[in-house]
C-alpha cells in the first residue's frame, strides 16, 4: 500500500472556464476552432481533517457529502471499460441528482483512480464556481481540472505546483478522464483550455495547439437564458449539409479560414481590434446562414453594434450565450451602458477577459495563509455568518470552509491569478 502524505495546510486551486471564439459547428467536420480561457473561474479550497473521512462540499448546488476513505478506496476504476461506468460501483451510495450526481461521480472516479489503495488522511474539498452551469462556458471542465489538480497535489505527483509542462500534461489527462464521466465522449478542448489557459486551436482528432498571445481580450459574455439543445442544432446543420453539400461545405471552409485568420491575429504583438471585429461579424453571419442563430442572439448583436462593438454566438447557438468583443479603448462608462441595456432586455451579462491564466495553486495571499485570509475576509464583512456551526470535532477548519462557502464572488476573485 502506498503511503500518501496528509494535507498539512489549506490551499486553493482555481481554473478558468472557456469560450469558443471561432469555428463552432465547422469543428464537427474536421475544421479548426479557436477557444480561449474566460476569467470566470472555479475555486477549490482543500483543508485537512483529523479523521479518515473525505468531505466533498459544493455549496453552489447544495451538495455536502462525507465519505469513509476506505469506501472510496474499494472502488475499481481500472476495471471499467469507460470512466462513466463508475456509477455501477456506487449503486445505492449516491442519492443526489444531476448536476450534483455527476459532480460526485466525477470526484469518486478521480479519487479512486489517483489514490487507489493508498492510505491518506482525511480532507475537505469545497468547490465554488463563478461559471453558470449549462451555459456552454466549460463549468464541468473547470470543476474537473480543480479536482484533478487538488488530488494530484495531495498525492505528491505535481512537482512544481502545476506550473511545469509535465504537471500540466498530467492534470489535463486526468481532467479529461473526469470529463468522460460527465459527458461520455468529450472533445477535450474544454479541459485543455481550463488547464493551460490562453488561446487554443483545436481540430477534431488532433491535439490542441496553444496560440501564444501577448494579451487577453476584453469581452462581454451575455447569457440569453434561452435553453438550447446542442444535439438538435448539430443535427440540423447535418441535415442541411445533406441537402446542399457543396453550399454548406463552402460555408464550413469559410469558417475554417476565419479560425486560421484569428490564430494569426492573436500571435501579433498588438492584435488589430477592427480586424477581429470583422471576423467576429463574418463568423456569426456564416453561422446564422447555417440556421443556428436565434432572435435573442440577433438582439444582442443589434444592441452592441449600436455601441460600436461586434458580437457573435458562442457554442452551439440557438440561444445560450453570445460573446462581444470590447475595443481596448472603450471606457468603463460605455461598457456599463451596454451591460445595462442588455440587462433591460432580460439578458444576464458578464464583463470579463479571454486568454488569461490556466489552472493555478495558491497557498498564500500576500503574506497571509489561506485560512487567515478567509478569516479576515469574513471579519471585514461583519454581516456574513456561516450557517454551519464549527462543531465538526475532526475538522479544525470547518469554520473556514463554511466561511469560504458564503464569501461573495467579489471576494473570491482575489484568489484568481492576475490578468494579462
Amino acid at each position: 500500500m502506498v503511503a500518501i502524505p496528509r494535507v498539512t495546510a489549506p490551499f486553493v486551486v482555481s481554473a478558468p472556464g472557456k469560450v469558443i471564439l471561432f469555428g463552432e459547428h465547422a469543428v464537427v467536420y474536421g475544421k479548426t476552432a479557436i477557444a480561449g480561457s474566460v476569467d470566470m473561474r472555479a475555486y477549490a479550497l482543500v483543508t485537512p481533517r483529523k479523521d479518515d473521512k473525505t468531505r466533498l462540499f459544493l455549496p453552489d448546488i447544495n451538495i455536502d457529502e462525507r465519505f469513509d476513505n476506505s469506501q472510496l478506496s474499494r472502488l475499481s476504476p481500472y476495471s471499467l471499460s469507460h470512466p462513466c461506468e463508475i456509477e455501477t460501483q456506487l449503486t445505492g451510495v449516491i442519492t443526489a441528482e444531476s448536476p450534483g450526481r455527476t459532480a460526485i461521480l466525477t470526484f469518486a472516479y478521480l479519487y479512486s483512480s489517483l489514490f487507489g489503495g493508498g492510505s491518506i488522511g482525511g480532507f475537505t474539498i469545497c468547490v465554488r464556481s463563478l461559471l453558470p452551469v449549462g451555459s456552454g462556458l466549460g463549468s464541468s471542465a473547470a470543476f474537473g481540472v480543480v479536482l484533478s489538480t487538488a488530488l494530484l497535489q495531495l498525492t505528491g505527483q505535481l512537482k512544481k505546483l502545476g506550473t511545469s509542462a509535465e504537471d500540466r500534461k498530467l492534470i489535463n489527462h486526468w481532467a479529461y478522464r473526469g470529463e468522460q464521466v460527465a459527458h461520455g465522449t468529450p472533445s477535450g478542448i474544454d479541459n485543455a483550455v481550463a488547464t493551460y489557459g490562453g488561446f487554443l486551436a483545436y481540430t477534431r482528432g488532433s491535439e490542441s495547439v496553444s496560440i501564444h498571445s501577448t494579451r487577453a481580450l476584453r469581452v462581454l459574455i451575455t447569457n440569453t437564458k434561452v435553453p438550447k439543445s446542442t444535439k438538435t442544432l448539430v443535427a440540423g446543420v447535418r441535415a442541411l449539409r445533406e441537402r446542399h453539400p457543396e453550399v454548406v461545405d463552402t460555408i464550413l471552409d469559410s469558417i475554417h479560414s476565419i479560425s486560421i485568420s484569428a490564430s494569426s491575429l492573436f500571435k501579433k504583438r498588438e492584435p488589430c481590434c477592427s480586424e477581429l471585429q470583422d471576423i467576429v461579424r463574418l463568423n456569426h453571419g456564416l453561422l446564422a446562414t447555417l440556421g443556428v442563430s436565434h432572435p435573442s442572439l440577433e438582439r444582442i448583436r443589434e444592441i452592441t453594434a449600436a455601441r460600436g462593438m461586434a458580437s457573435k454566438l458562442t457554442g452551439a447557438g440557438g440561444g445560450g450565450c453570445a460573446i462581444t468583443l470590447v475595443p481596448m479603448d472603450s471606457s468603463s462608462a460605455a461598457v456599463n451602458r451596454v451591460v445595462e441595456e442588455l440587462g433591460e432586455e432580460g439578458f444576464c451579462c458578464y464583463k470579463t477577459v479571454v486568454g488569461g491564466a490556466g489552472v493555478t495553486i495558491t497557498k498564500r495571499i500576500g503574506s497571509e495563509s489561506i485560512d487567515k485570509w478567509i478569516g479576515d475576509m469574513l471579519t471585514r464583512r461583519m454581516s456574513l455568518s456561516p450557517s454551519d456551526p464549527c462543531d465538526d470535532k475532526a475538522d479544525d477548519y470547518s469554520g473556514i470552509v463554511s466561511g469560504f462557502s458564503i464569501l461573495p464572488d467579489s471576494a473570491i476573485t482575489a484568489l484568481a491569478p492576475p490578468s494579462k
